[in-house]
């Protein structure tokens, strides 16, 4: 067999994946704050706002990396949803900003029932987003590392961890009892994202160890490659889970959060640079070049 490492995407893709997951994951954990931690109608307006924006931004990278931006719109070809991940991430998408901007319309016109509906399809279609960015690589049967279960869980986790990342950086600035609640719940929360995303890893690697000499490789060149194993493991992984445990015991320590939560979003983008890089393809032996 011919391993060959993939050149097709790199971290063009690994942006979109990356601002894709963290704002379907914004939007969501800011609506459940309004919904059930009480922190006001303009937090969620802002925060799921915040999430589409942070979306967009992640989709300009897609369209760039497409070269032909109008190439972008062959992902809305209803026909292609049958065979096709893009365009079944284009239909979970388009539902995020649809039902998110009507949760923010009703939110700011304080139409309750309405604004309930729309905010639990947005959390949703928030969540489905999340997951369509790890189910975009696990759909590459070429690629044998990414064609695994695991992919697609391990991104959701990491998407909501560095949700939560990124919404203790804002609740760190609100003065609220409410907003202080909400910051203990979510840092709670990604203590347990975290230690979910590191046996996820582990049991990543250990798919490894039994699979095919394509996987190997894989595994081998995130091993060997100091930005996984000390970049992302150590600082984007295990120091901040450790500050975080530390934080959530000491009253007077949301700084050391805070320092922990810039560093998760650090690793989450690692994460996605570095298992797009690590992509080999497997080819019989004669076919390869």
């Amino acid at each position: 067999m011919d391993l060959v490492q993939q050149h097709i995407w790199g971290w063009n893709i690994a942006t979109y994946l990356f601002f894709g997951g963290l704002g379907g994951a914004t939007m969501a954990l800011g609506i459940l704050g309004e919904m059930r931690f009480k922190l006001g109608k303009w937090f969620g307006i802002l925060t799921s706002l915040l999430g589409l924006a942070i979306l967009s931004f992640g989709l300009i990278w897609l369209v760039i990396d497409l070269i032909d931006p109008l190439r972008f719109l062959l992902a809305f070809w209803v026909a292609g949803i049958g065979h096709s991940w893009i365009a079944r991430g284009m239909v979970i998408i388009n539902g995020a900003y649809i039902f998110g901007v009507l949760y923010a319309i009703a939110a700011f016109l304080e139409k309750e029932t309405f604004k309930k509906w729309m905010g639990y399809l947005a959390m949703f279609c928030g969540f489905g987003v999340t997951t369509y960015t790890g189910l975009l690589l696990n759909a590459n049967v070429g690629i044998p590392f990414w064609h695994t279960p695991a992919l697609p869980l391990l991104f959701t986790i990491s998407a909501f961890s560095t949700g939560c990342a990124l919404l203790m950086l804002i609740l760190a600035a609100m003065k609220s009892h409410e907003a202080k609640h909400y910051f203990h719940f979510i840092e709670g929360f990604d203590i347990f994202l975290i230690s979910a995303e590191l046996l996820t890893i582990f049991a990543y690697f250990d798919f490894a160890r039994l699979g095919n000499a394509a996987v190997m490789k894989s595994a081998h060149m995130l091993l060997a490659n100091p930005l996984f194993t000390i970049g992302f493991v150590v600082l984007g992984l295990i120091s901040p889970l450790i500050l975080e445990a530390y934080a959530s015991v000491k009253e007077s320590a949301k700084g050391v959060a805070l320092v922990a939560s810039i560093m998760v979003l650090i690793g989450g983008y690692l994460l996605r640079y570095l298992i797009v890089w690590a992509g080999v393809f497997q080819y019989p032996h004669g076919l390869a070049g």
